[in-house]
């Protein structure tokens, strides 16, 4: 996501938590195989970097798009773990941000949760109102892996106002 936003000429800021996968982005190299991916790095990688700090991404950026892993749970419900840790973190960086930003969770995640379980979340941790000082919503993506690059940038449809 982050190459595609960049090969459209949007600066971007990518947070992960591993070295590696932030050391290599910042080369200009693709962290994991993905057809396409490494070129579209190397391309735009003057409007690509990586760090792990959630306030310098959200101090520096206008959207925060949440991609984490929401594996099953012992119930069979996405595991909210990941998201919770990344919406803690840029809840935090939220409370010393000056104005507006917007958090987009892309993560597949149950109806309700973002609503109910995370927005609280980012709230409780910027000492911010959603919706009034902050904006949220829930656009999931769906990936089929080999395509991804193309796919992000040639959808097969796309919704109009």
């Amino acid at each position: 996501m982050a190459a595609a936003f960049a090969a459209r000429g949007f600066d971007v800021v990518g947070v992960d938590v591993n070295k590696r996968s932030i050391d290599l982005i910042n080369q200009g190299k693709a962290p994991v195989q993905e057809t396409d991916l490494e070129e579209t790095i190397a391309a735009n990688k003057e409007r690509i970097r990586a760090t792990s700090s959630h306030e310098d991404a959200v101090l520096n950026s206008d959207i925060s798009f949440v991609i984490v892993p929401t594996p099953s749970d012992e119930r069979g419900s996405f595991s909210l773990q990941y998201a919770k840790w990344a919406f803690k973190e840029i809840g935090k960086a939220l409370g010393k941000k000056k104005g507006y930003h917007n958090v987009v969770l892309t993560s597949t995640v149950l109806p309700g949760s973002t609503r109910q379980a995370l927005v609280p979340i980012l709230e409780r941790e910027s000492g911010k109102s959603a919706g009034k000082d902050f904006g949220v919503c829930y656009s999931p993506e769906f990936i089929a892996l080999g395509s991804i690059i193309n796919d992000f940038l040639h959808p097969d449809f796309h919704v109009d106002r």
